[in-house]
């Protein structure tokens, strides 16, 4: 009896470019959003590649497999984008790459909060970089979107008050 096949989102986070491209081509590109190719809290292909830091991947998903916007753009169960993911992960690279494209990353995803109601509530992407100390990523995300550093989480801490905590 052979291993279960893997699910997109574990090919992204091991950095399956490959892997990724054989499943598209076995079942169609669609397949990459649909809910049983997702991990436990919804997080895509996408989200893990971000989360890992696998450029590649996120290039082949964006430029290659036919569902770049969609994929994206998708938002994990509770609220998380990929732009927090990298962000969290401290991969200055893939956040650099998001958003040089208003496509991949769009203002309301740099701008969204997650939601999750017992881990990090309410935290945008520049609070997950400066929780975890990513100052290149804070200074990145500051820069670009000063709305965000007055923006407060659930226990109404701005980013800067997260990072001092």
């Amino acid at each position: 009896m052979s291993a279960p096949r893997k699910k997109a989102w574990q090919m992204a986070y091991d950095g399956g470019v490959q892997a990724l491209r054989e499943l598209v081509a076995r079942k169609g590109a669609r397949t990459l959003l649909k809910r049983e190719e997702m991990g436990s809290a919804g997080w895509s292909a996408f989200h893990n590649a971000a989360a890992r830091g696998h450029l590649s991947v996120l290039e082949y998903l964006w430029e290659e497999s036919g569902v770049g916007p969609q994929v994206a753009q998708m938002v994990s169960d509770w609220g998380s984008t990929p732009l927090m993911s990298a962000a969290y992960y401290g991969h200055l690279h893939v956040v650099e790459w998001l958003l040089a494209d208003e496509r991949r990353c769009p203002k309301e995803m740099v701008r969204a909060v997650s939601y999750d109601r017992d881990f990090y509530p309410h935290f945008t992407a520049l609070h997950y970089a400066a929780y975890r100390g990513s100052v290149a990523i804070v200074q990145l995300l500051a820069t670009r979107f000063p709305e965000l550093a007055p923006m407060v989480d659930k226990e109404g801490k701005t980013a800067a008050q997260v990072a001092r905590d």
